[in-house]
């Protein structure tokens, strides 16, 4: 009789163990339906997205969520941009402390604000020697993003004088200067059709350098000569 008592209260045992795991098992899965409902309460269409993209891994045996190709790219130039924008102000602020910089609204726009006698000797239109890596640097920061994206380079000189007449252009001072900066880029290897130069009389003796992105490789104004 002993025996039969035993084998009775062992079968018992796991009779109970057994409907206890079944009803853990349903405990988790109706936590998880009501997690699922609640994540969806949102009408955030990138949010269902998501959650629909998990339960498609979890049940279909998908790998991974793709995303919208035209999103990765847009996400991806933004990175591009990001990551040049920094590259160009390690540049610059190393070379010149305390340097201007300012990026637009839009974010695709970054310029530096450079007093002249960061750049020039008083009365000189040549660079000063300490300038030459500011250049190179410039330069290879530049070829390197136009080789992936259609990338120019404005340079503005701000002046407080008068600006010159068109018969007094050759002998400028302001404008050798600027030419100096141009051949100075294009000596380091820039294409010149990504350098665009001006002439202002509303700032205060500085130098603005723009980098900005174009719409496409396409030139915009000339050919470059056959090399």
């Amino acid at each position: 009789m002993l025996g039969n008592y035993q084998q009775i209260t062992r079968k018992a045992q796991a009779t109970t163990s057994s409907t206890a795991i079944t009803f853990v098992a349903l405990y988790f899965l109706l936590l998880a339906f009501f997690i699922y409902l609640n994540s969806i309460s949102e009408p955030v269409e990138e949010r269902v997205q998501l959650v629909i993209g998990s339960i498609d891994v979890t049940f279909k045996g998908k790998d991974k969520v793709f995303q919208d190709p035209d999103v990765v790219r847009f996400k991806s130039d933004q990175l591009g941009t990001a990551i040049f924008h920094a590259q160009l102000k390690q540049v610059y602020e190393a070379a010149i402390p305390l340097v201007k910089s300012e990026v637009n609204e839009k974010g695709d726009m970054l310029q530096f604000r450079v007093p002249l006698s960061q750049l020039f000797s008083s009365g000189s239109a040549d660079l000063r020697d300490n300038r030459n890596e500011l250049l190179a640097d410039t330069a290879a920061t530049l070829i390197k993003r136009s080789s992936q994206v259609p990338t120019d380079m404005e340079i503005l000189m701000n002046l407080k004088s008068e600006l010159p007449s068109a018969e007094n252009l050759s002998g400028n001072l302001p404008v050798k200067r600027l030419n100096n900066l141009v051949e100075g880029y294009i000596a380091r290897g820039v294409p010149a059709r990504n350098v665009f130069i001006g002439l202002s009389n509303e700032g205060g003796n500085e130098v603005l350098f723009k980098f900005y992105i174009r719409d496409s490789f396409n030139n915009q104004f000339r050919k470059e000569a056959a090399q």
